[in-house]
């Protein structure tokens, strides 16, 4: 059963989340021929501040 973490900033609204998540599941299932009911994905939602981009935090540089 695959299961698939994802680290994401908290930019994302609840829709596009959910919209990753359902093509996550579907090209899972296209790669590896899983079962889309056993395909579990993670969503891990990270602050700006805490993400470094070319040693400058998001926080530091506007948004994404």
């Amino acid at each position: 059963m695959p299961f698939i973490h994802i680290s994401v900033p908290v930019t994302l609204t609840p829709e596009g989340k959910a919209q990753l998540m359902r093509q996550v599941v579907d090209r899972t299932h296209e790669a590896v021929g899983s079962d889309p009911a056993i395909i579990n994905v993670v969503v891990h939602e990270l602050p700006p501040a805490n993400i470094s981009v070319g040693g400058e935090t998001r926080g530091s540089v506007g948004p994404t």
